[in-house]
């Protein structure tokens, strides 16, 4: 066994007489000749040496002796042979410049601790005399440490070029359709890239020696013919690395999408999807391989399947897709919530767009991470869906607690109820109602242009009564203090239209703050939100104060409007919505009409002051930070109320976010999750405590 040392040495121009040791008489080829030798065969006959270069034998001796005196070399004589037993000193590497195939020869011999000769003559195209006259140019030079034994040369080290690495996109492309091929045939990629056999082993080799590729190399025997080579990428070192899926643009992102949809598809047809021509597409697939974040593979001679798939997870919301977008995605996402099976044609007519549209809004929404689905022919297959917010579902938009509160109050809802109450058209009605289906707080079937609920769950609170417009506040008091109540009467009262009247209660519905039964034009009420009294007489301001004096002086439970409006000079309207008010917020309990009020109690005033749960200092408001200890009072991630002291409450184990027991409780009969952090919940795995 050869042991390395590694030292460099001018071992090809050493002095003698400066080691006191003699001259010989070889010319200084032959010298360099015979210690190149050495160094590649690791052995010399001396007789062959001395007839092939005509020299005498016993200079051939000389000059080993003084190369071993001179601690170049060690070893020893056996017969007419001198073989090498420890390498001292190696050449130093040399400044020429070396040719495109002596790196090429360096690159494929970089890759193995043991070549076969014929095979790396074959793949550079020289005879076996040819490719051993380059060997002994490259270890002369120092750029090869390594022997040549019977047919194979043995690898210990090979030079690296210094120079500034850049990566062609023909490169990546070569590599990456190398790595579709899995174990490829070189004259295979050479079909399928159009580039010559010699160049693709050129750019093979110049990436081996740069260490920016490695990879497996099998040589077949043919009865006729060359043998065949085949290359199996092990690992490909390209900046980036990985591909974020957000940079994702134009034909990388069709080509994702579209061969993650259909899992096994052509490159033709992948070509006809996207309009590029069939290079373009073999580049683009090649490219994303050789990344690694997506990887394809061939299949038969035309079709790719995608092998690696990053996992998606979305990152922003369906609004902000659609804020960026002129394609609606609620509408088609809410629209694949209905549906496990569908179309594309039945898509684009349902959405009122071109089949290759909608493919282009799923594709999207796939890569996003919103849906995971198949394609099938022209039939989607939908497999999951996924929600994602960034803020709690219950913070609906208006429109939203309008469709949220018809949808409630109904058995059924359609495109017309909803584009009468929002005022818009029918074809964006039809893309609310199913934006509004993907939020997935309903369950039930879309069937056309209409939506039947399967059960109606009874909803939380989801705002605060004084987060709403007063009016809306007028009419909460008005209609919790009548059991039943037309339309009509709160269009006059409040001066509204018959839609806007409707959607003041559809509106308080989908709050979660009523639940009623429409019949035509009479509102049942069934339930309705509890509130009490949260600010002391004082803070609602002179004109309550006085209204309530009115009424507690009064002995009577039924009082005239007319006369509470003739004692403070005010119009019967003006104290009916005063009136309203202090129902709404539980002040007071009774029956309300435009010309009387029948209370049921005195009034109910605030029970106790709010203290901050920090550090217990009175709260002067729910949306300013304590004064004490500057911390922003707890509220209810379902109502937006105050969380206030001897409140019992459940925490989120993810995000540690609080909400009132019973809303959480509602809420998870709804959807079994965090309305913050959408991490799967139930009363179990809840932290219950009072604050």
């Amino acid at each position: 066994m050869i042991k390395l040392a590694f030292e460099r040495d001018n071992v090809y121009e050493i002095s003698f007489s400066d080691l006191d040791l003699p001259e010989i008489d070889l010319s200084k080829r032959i010298r360099a000749q015979l210690l190149t030798q050495l160094y590649l065969m690791h052995e010399i006959d001396l007789s062959l040496f001395s007839s092939n270069y005509e020299v005498p034998i016993e200079a051939v001796k000389d000059y080993i002796q003084l190369i071993v005196q001179s601690l170049v070399v060690r070893g020893s004589y056996q017969k007419n042979k001198f073989s090498i037993a420890t390498i001292l000193k190696y050449p130093k590497i040399g400044s020429s410049k070396v040719s495109p195939l002596r790196k090429m020869i360096l690159g494929f011999l970089s890759q193995s601790e043991k070549v076969n000769i014929s095979n790396l003559a074959e793949i550079v195209g020289l005879s076996k005399k040819d490719l051993i006259n380059h060997m002994f140019f490259l270890t002369s030079r120092g750029l090869f440490i390594g022997a040549i034994k019977q047919k194979d040369i043995l690898v210990q080290w090979v030079w690296q070029p210094d120079e500034k690495i850049k990566l062609t996109p023909d490169d990546t492309f070569i590599i990456g359709i190398a790595m579709m091929l899995r174990k490829a045939e070189i004259a295979t990629i050479s079909k399928v890239t159009g580039f010559p056999r010699e160049e693709i082993l050129e750019k093979i080799a110049r990436l081996f020696l740069l260490k920016k590729l490695e990879a497996e190399l099998e040589f077949k025997k043919k009865t006729l013919g060359a043998d065949l080579l085949f290359i199996t990428i092990t690992k490909y070192i390209i900046e980036p690395k990985i591909i974020p899926l957000y940079t994702l643009q134009g034909i990388e992102k069709e080509v994702i999408g579209y061969s993650i949809l259909t899992k096994k598809v052509s490159y033709q047809e992948i070509s006809r999807f996207t309009g590029k021509d069939r290079l373009e597409v073999l580049k683009t697939l090649a490219t994303l391989t050789a990344r690694g974040t997506f990887q394809f593979v061939f299949e038969g001679t035309n079709e790719v399947i995608p092998v690696s798939i990053p996992e998606f997870s979305p990152t922003r919301t369906i609004e902000e897709m659609a804020t960026l977008s002129f394609f609606s995605y609620e509408a088609l996402f809410g629209l694949l919530s209905t549906q496990k099976k569908v179309s594309l044609k039945k898509l684009s007519v349902l959405m009122n767009r071109t089949e290759g549209e909608v493919l282009e809004g799923i594709i999207n929404l796939l890569l996003e991470g919103f849906i995971s689905c198949s394609l099938t022919g022209s039939t989607l297959i939908i497999d999951g869906i996924r929600r994602y917010s960034r803020t709690q579902e219950g913070t609906l938009e208006r429109w939203e607690r309008i469709v949220l509160g018809m949808i409630v109050s109904k058995t059924f809802i359609t495109t017309k109820d909803i584009a009468l109450a929002l005022g818009i058209d029918r074809h964006h009605a039809k893309e609310r109602l199913y934006g509004f289906y993907g939020k997935g707080l309903i369950k039930g079937t879309i069937d056309g242009n209409k939506l039947v609920p399967e059960e109606i769950p009874l909803f939380p609170p989801l705002v605060q009564l004084d987060d709403l417009p007063i009016h809306y506040q007028e009419v909460f008091g008005y209609v919790i203090s009548n059991q039943r109540t037309s339309l009509k009467s709160i269009q006059k009262i409040w001066e509204k239209s018959a839609v806007a009247a409707s959607n003041i209660i559809f509106e308080l519905v989908g709050s979660g703050l009523l639940s009623i039964e429409i019949r035509g034009n009479i509102v049942n009420v069934e339930s309705f939100q509890k509130i009490l009294p949260s600010r002391e007489l004082k803070d609602l301001g002179e004109i309550y104060i006085r209204v309530v004096n009115e009424i507690e002086k009064s002995r009577r439970r039924k009082l005239k409007l007319s006369l509470i409006a003739e004692q403070l000079n005010m119009s019967e309207i003006d104290a009916f919505k005063i009136i309203c008010q202090l129902i709404a917020h539980g002040y007071y309990t009774g029956a309300l009409t435009q010309s009387t009020f029948e209370r049921v109690t005195r009034i109910r005033l605030p029970s106790k002051k709010t203290h901050c749960l920090n550090c217990g200092h009175v709260i002067e408001s729910a949306n300013t930070p304590c004064k004490n200890c500057e911390e922003l009072p707890t509220k209810c991630i379902i109502c937006q109320g105050l969380i206030k002291h001897g409140e019992n409450v459940l925490e989120c184990p993810t995000c540690n976010n609080v909400a009132h027991k019973e809303h959480m409780e509602q809420w998870l009969k709804i959807k079994e999750e965090c309305p913050i952090c959408k991490t799967r919940v139930t009363n179990r795995t809840l932290k219950a405590y009072s604050t």
